[in-house]
């Protein structure tokens, strides 16, 4: 997963737009119950997630390498594109813009595969994307949580 992160949003800023409205994140006003059973269902979807997010990750950079367009110039192509004050290092011949429009065309259609896959993993493990959302939001600022979480991982 870290390799993923290491893409970049910026790669990613398309791709995920429907991801983000399904998974994104709430603003919680204070601690949450989380049964243990909740807990486990949490847990196990978070782990069929992270799966996906590996398989999706490898897809993606597959599709780049495909298309001859390094993780690196990608970003910097689609944030040129995305983002009119960007200052393009080199800007792209005609045959790089249209490799580039094809491996975006094709991440997207990854990227949009993985989360339909997401969405699947969590609803097999018994959560809506909203509840599953909350406990993660809730595991990110809870201490207990997050112990509570480590203790079922051992």
């Amino acid at each position: 997963m870290k390799k993923f992160l290491c893409i970049g949003v910026v790669l990613l800023i398309a791709a995920t737009a429907v991801y983000a409205q399904d998974f994104s994140s709430p603003s919680l006003s204070g601690p949450i119950e989380v049964s243990d059973g909740e807990l486990r269902q949490f847990v196990t979807a978070l782990q069929d997630v992270e799966a996906v997010q590996q398989v999706v990750q490898s897809e993606m950079i597959a599709a780049l390498d495909d298309h001859e367009i390094s993780v690196e110039r990608f970003n910097e192509l689609y944030q040129a594109q995305h983002d009119p004050s960007f200052d393009i290092t080199t800007p792209a011949s005609q045959e790089e813009q249209d490799r580039f429009a094809l491996a975006e065309r094709d991440l997207q259609g990854i990227q949009q595969e993985g989360q339909a896959e997401m969405l699947s993993a969590v609803a097999e493990g018994g959560l809506d994307v909203e509840r599953f959302n909350q406990i993660y939001v809730a595991l990110t600022q809870d201490p207990n949580l997050q112990q509570r979480i480590q203790r079922m991982l051992q």
